[in-house]
Formats: structure tokens, sequence, C-alpha cells
């Protein structure tokens, strides 16, 4: 009578909710009535569910079952306790859906979750999607070896919380997959194909310099600012500032919300739910209270020193010395916000 089809695997969801429209026209149903979570009321559903059919059975499919709150999810809670037998309602979303609302359709039996699960640890959620990516490459006809599969993975996939989100994750590991395997042409995929053909992902160092930044790891920060500067494709410095001061205005919300603020909340305040908000959550905690606005507030200093730099206005050093030192200064003085001190004074060494 009712499932709840949600997860980070889009492309799994979107097979899954197809197989279910394909069997209901099997049986003789309707096509599906489809609406959107954020566009109709949850009265408005009961009322498609309640409708009399008389063309076999009514598929009501609901996408972005997420977006409702308990509120809005609250006229669903008695329909769920006697749904009518000639409706089934499918509930999609990218992460769970209200406690309550989710607890009554998984009651019913019809959970089906395609994902790794939003409580999984990094080092759980990294094996999930390499092997997500070892499926992918077999669906496609190709075969892959743990080992080139976590390579990949590590490429392609920055676990940005709004990537989590949307789902990027998979899709793109899914993209990257299909591209492999009909490059191989059924041979196994190697190392020197994923160094040909699968770019890294621009932002995944910038990702990684803002957990060493809020982990107050000085020695992982210097050495991935090193390779921001060096690498084959050099961050421009401005860029780094850019996704360091999003990470940080979002640390700042969870901060603000208090030390004992749970995911729930957290999700709330910063739009994301899940693995995200539970990690977003964990690192307010350990951060000094107040530390993600000050970061924000040296982020905004450092963002009018890259565009105005006295530096490069004094000819001391190159334009691009000059940007990659006051990033490094600035880096320093997050480093010393996330330790619980104060950022060095201006012109300190």
């Amino acid at each position: 009578p009712a499932y709840v089809i949600w997860g980070e695997d889009r492309a799994t969801i979107d097979r899954a909710v197809a197989r279910l429209v394909a069997r209901v026209e099997r049986e003789g149903g309707m096509p599906p009535d489809r609406v959107r979570a954020d566009e109709t009321p949850g009265e408005e559903v009961v009322a498609l569910c309640e409708a009399l059919s008389f063309a076999g059975l009514r598929l009501v499919i609901v996408e972005g079952a997420d977006a409702w709150k308990a509120a809005d999810a609250a006229p669903l809670l008695p329909y769920l306790e006697a749904p009518n037998a000639g409706t089934c309602l499918a509930l999609v979303a990218a992460s769970a859906l209200t406690p309550k609302l989710h607890a009554a359709v998984a009651g019913l039996g019809g959970e089906l979750r395609y994902g790794p699960d939003p409580k999984a640890k990094r080092a759980d959620r990294a094996k999930w999607l390499a092997e997500h990516f070892r499926d992918e490459v077999r669906r496609a006809g190709g075969q892959v070896t743990p080992a080139i599969a976590r390579s990949v993975v590590d490429r392609v996939v920055v676990d940005r919380p709004d990537a989590r989100r949307g789902g990027v994750a998979p899709m793109e590991l899914a993209r990257e997959a299909e591209k492999l395997a009909a490059y191989a042409d059924g041979e196994p995929v190697g190392a020197e194909m994923v160094e040909a053909l699968v770019p890294r992902h621009p932002d995944a160092k910038v990702y990684e310099l803002a957990d060493a930044i809020v982990g107050a790891d000085a020695a992982r920060t210097y050495d991935l600012l090193q390779d921001l500067a060096t690498g084959e494709e050099p961050v421009a410095p401005i860029l780094v500032q850019v996704q360091l001061a999003n990470r940080f205005r979002t640390l700042a919300l969870a901060q603000a919300l208090g030390p004992d603020a749970p995911p729930d909340a957290v999700g709330a305040a910063t739009g994301v739910r899940g693995y995200p908000a539970r990690i977003l959550a964990e690192q307010a905690r350990a951060l000094p209270p107040g530390a993600a606005q000050r970061a924000v507030a040296r982020l905004a200093a450092l963002e009018l020193d890259l565009r105005v730099s006295a530096l490069r206005d004094l000819g001391r050093s190159s334009r691009d010395d000059g940007e990659r030192l006051v990033l490094e200064t600035a880096a320093r003085d997050l480093l010393a916000l996330a330790r619980g001190g104060a950022p060095a004074p201006a012109g300190g060494a």
C-alpha cells in the first residue's frame, strides 16, 4: 500500500520507481499520478490516494517527500493506518522522511533505501561508494578491481554536504563507470585508463583543506596548500577563499545553535540532513565556541587581501607569490582559531 524509496543513489531509485510503474501497468493499473511534496500539501495527497479508481490500481508518486515537515506530513498518518487497498503510494526522497511518517510507511513493509547509511562513518561511506562504482562498471559490461574503484572514488568524490543531499557522488561515479567500461571494451579497467579519462575533482583538495583546518592539523593544512599551489592544475587562492568561506559560514550556523544541538536541528538551520548534518554537528562541537564565526570574519579579510593586496601594491613580490602568502597567513590564523587561540597581529610571524 505504501513505499518510501529513498537514499543518495538516485539512478537506482529511478530504476526502482520505473519497475514499480511497470508492475502497476502490467497488472492493469492506471498511469501514475506524480506530484512534488514542496508543491502539494499532505491533504491533497491523501485525497488522491482515497479517490475511487475504475481502471485498476492507482499509483501515486510523491517526489521530494523529505521536504515535508512533521505538520505537512501529519494528514498522511491516519491514512496509513488504514490505506486504500486500491492505491499504492510511493514517497521518493533523497533523505529520510519525518520520523513518524517514515516509521508508518516502513511499518507497512515498504522501505527501500538505495545508498549508504546516512549515519555511516567516513570509511564505511567510502567503502559503499567504491562498491557502488564496481556495480555500475559491471552493469555497463566491464570489470574493475576494488583498488582501482577506490582510486576513482578518491579522484571523483568531494563529499560536501550539499553534494550528499543531492546524490551527486553516486551519479558522478555512475557516469565515470559507463565511460570507463566503454573505453576498456571488455578488458579490466586499469590505472592508466583512470589517469587518462577521469579528471580529478577541482574542489577535492580545498574540501580536504577545510577539514584539516577544522581539525587543527597544521602539517596537513600546509601540505594541502602546497599541493594547491604547485599541482598540475593550481587552484587560484581566491577560489580557495570562496570555498573555505562557504564551509565556515555553514559551521557558524551550526555553532549558533549551541553545543548540544542535535543533527536534526543542524539540518534545519543549514539545509543539509543525515550524515552531513551529523558531521557538521560534530565539527561545530569540536571547535571552540564562536570560532567558526570568527573564521568567517578572517576569511572576509582574506578576500580583501586577495583582491587588493598591500603586498602587491608595494611591489614586494609577484602577484601570485603575494596571493599565496596572504592565503598561508590566513590559514595560520584559522588554525589558531581552531585551537582556541586568536589570530596573530597583522604583520606577525
